[in-house]
């Protein structure tokens, strides 16, 4: 039997890690879950899933530090943040003089020496982007010999790289991003070859950056997550009507989120739909105060959710689901709905585009178009390219394989392969 200590963060985070804990304990290995932040994983459905047979023990280790700066609103805790972060930072004065004062890792190396784990398993980032707690754990695994991996926290399905304004506004200047931190990991590991190049381009080390494929969109994990995914509540909904899901994405993303606030507005106001919103699920990042924004909406927006509602569970109701930038689209073509793509509402470039998986409209003409063919009952047929971008995505490329055995192997494997 071998140990992992998977580090969590947040909602995100478990979508794409709780495929590989549930493969660990289908294993017969112990998966050990530390949370550094306050996301209480208990209540969790996906929790519940991985967790039927057997207890998955769970640490609480909280960066009360890193919680409070991460989540600064007003100028002057945003203005703290900005000092906390160049403290963050090894290589800076104040970095090197907190370190050298006040820093000290010898609980984090003594836990980890008596629990004796294979490998630490952290979520896409570097180590020193998340808090102390974070750093700690991850020099103390160095330190010690312990095997460390960063696995996808979300599913990237763009093209280009430059796919937030942080980064393009970066390259605008002609400052490239620095990636020498990510470098610190035995393995980086992305879904598809597409965005594994464009980040070795960019400086990541070639023989870490590997691609795996998608534990979430495995096709056998997806079934199963959605069978166990709690029903989203229809019982006040209209059910006669084109039943749209309306999914929103992170509001850096090179979205023009004005412009999808004018084309929801127009939307909500085309007579026998009902269309639900669900927020970003990496909460804090939406553009639109739903509260807010849903007194200049139109009839037929019937109800606007957040993480209280399972985007499996909603897109199984649905008839329609607009993606505006992200990956769950790709649950959407694994349930066989229609997905609609509006690629005027975005300057990056995906693979809904790439493989013409989806319908990506150019205007919002085009897609009400669409909408008004579907509602009028007229078939449509699903894009042909679905296939193609599974194969990119969630089979990293390759003719169709076990994912979740394929990182299982890697994680438990007793040395590094960096022959891929």
């Amino acid at each position: 039997m071998k140990k992992f200590l998977f580090f969590l963060r947040a909602y995100n985070d478990f979508d794409h890690l709780a495929p590989l804990i549930w493969k660990c304990l289908e294993k017969g290995d112990e998966p050990v879950i530390m949370l550094t932040t306050n996301f209480k994983i208990e209540d969790d459905y996906r929790f519940k899933l991985i967790n039927q047979d057997k207890n998955v023990r769970v640490i609480y280790d909280v960066d009360k530090v890193f919680e409070k700066h991460f989540k600064a609103k007003t100028f002057i805790q945003k203005f703290n943040r900005k000092i906390y972060m160049l403290r963050r930072r090894p290589n800076s004065f104040i970095g090197k003089v907190y370190r050298k004062l006040f820093y000290n890792l010898s609980s984090e190396m003594n836990f980890l020496r008596k629990e004796n784990f294979h490998a630490c398993i952290f979520e896409w980032s570097t180590p020193f982007a998340r808090g102390d707690k974070i750093e700690k754990y991850f020099i103390a695994s160095k330190a010690l010999g312990i095997k460390t991996l960063a696995l996808p926290h979300g599913c990237n399905i763009f093209v280009n790289s430059d796919v937030t304004s942080g980064y393009r506004d970066s390259l605008i200047k002609g400052k490239f991003v620095d990636q020498s931190e990510t470098n610190l990991f035995d393995y980086y590991i992305f879904q598809n070859p597409i965005r594994r190049d464009g980040w070795v381009k960019w400086g990541f080390d070639p023989a870490k950056t590997q691609a795996w494929g998608s534990l979430r969109f495995y096709p056998d994990w997806a079934k199963r997550n959605l069978e166990f995914c709690p029903p989203f509540d229809t019982k006040n909904l209209p059910s006669k009507k084109l039943r749209i899901a309306f999914m929103q994405f992170q509001k850096e993303y090179n979205i023009n989120n004005l412009k999808v606030k004018d084309f929801l507005k127009k939307l909500s106001n085309i007579d026998d739909i009902s269309i639900v919103v669900k927020d970003a699920t990496r909460e804090g990042k939406s553009f639109y105060d739903k509260s807010k924004e849903t007194r200049e909406l139109g009839k037929s927006l019937v109800s606007w959710v957040g993480n209280e509602v399972h985007s499996p569970s909603l897109i199984a109701w649905s008839d329609l689901v607009i993606v505006i930038g992200g990956s769950i689209g790709i649950e959407a073509m694994l349930q066989n709905k229609h997905v609609l793509y509006p690629s005027f509402l975005s300057s990056n470039f995906t693979l809904y585009e790439k493989y013409n998986a989806a319908f990506c409209t150019n205007s919002e003409e085009d897609s009400i178009t669409l909408i008004n063919c579907l509602k009028n009952g007229t078939e449509v047929a699903i894009p042909e390219g679905k296939e193609d971008m599974f194969k990119e995505i969630i089979y990293a490329g390759k003719e169709k394989f076990d994912v979740l055995e394929k990182y299982y192997e890697e994680i438990s494997a007793n040395t590094l392969n960096y022959l891929n």
